[in-house]
């Protein structure tokens, strides 16, 4: 009976906390995790809504196993709902896969059910906000790089000490604050936070990539070559 118990429990995932656009629970909402992949990475489905709705957070609706006893947060907002881009909170979950080049402007807009002048308008209002993660999405997407990364490196280490670290907040955060270094010609800088992605979600090739030309970037052409030699 013991064993029966213990392969339950281990067949649970972790524990999800679903919120809206004001950070309250949705009513009707079941989110669900799916299967794991070879780096322990979930897929998060929405199963069960009263409305049209769609995940934002998780940005690539990916979440792995906190360390610690923490929740993993999910956001949901109903498709088209103005009121919920309004929010900088929500319009930078909207904006984070754009901004990481993961997903178009365009298929945004439609998974998401707004107009895409509309996503346009909220990530550039972004560069504004008070909150270090909004406000560093903003200035890349307004490509102010170096301002970015302030904030981005700021949003990151707050991440990284929180005391349940939150692998799906913390590897958008590495990401972002590896593009804004990038992107300002601080290539070695960029390498090393991208290899902290890396370590979050091995199997993400495009992290891989990104490292590799970094650290071709910076002049360190056999590390990045044996780096992609790996991935093969």
């Amino acid at each position: 009976m013991r064993f029966v118990i213990l392969l339950l429990a281990a067949a649970q995932a972790f524990h999800l906390d679903v919120v809206d656009a004001r950070g309250k629970k949705p009513s009707g909402v079941v989110v669900e995790t799916g299967d794991a992949a070879s780096d322990n990475w979930r897929k998060l489905d929405i199963t069960r809504a009263k409305k049209d709705s769609v995940i934002v957070w998780p940005f690539d609706a990916l979440a792995a196993e906190p360390d610690g006893p923490g929740a993993v947060q999910v956001a949901v907002i109903e498709r088209g709902d103005l009121k919920a881009l309004a929010n900088p909170r929500i319009a930078a979950d909207v904006a984070t896969g754009v901004v990481l080049g993961r997903e178009s402007l365009e298929h945004a807009a439609k998974r998401t059910g707004f107009d895409a002048a509309a996503l346009k308008s909220a990530f550039t209002s972004l560069a504004n906000a008070t909150d270090d993660y909004a406000g560093g999405v903003g200035l890349l997407w307004t490509r102010q790089p170096a301002r970015a990364a302030d904030l981005l490196a700021r949003s990151l280490r707050e991440r990284e000490r929180q005391l349940t670290r939150i692998p799906s907040d913390i590897f958008p955060a590495s990401l972002l604050d590896a593009k804004a270094l990038f992107d300002s010609g601080k290539y070695d800088d960029a390498a090393a936070v991208y290899l902290k992605a890396m370590k979050l979600r091995p199997s993400d090739a495009a992290v891989r990539k990104a490292r590799a030309e970094a650290l071709t970037k910076a002049g360190k052409e056999d590390a990045a070559r044996e780096l992609l030699e790996q991935q093969k």
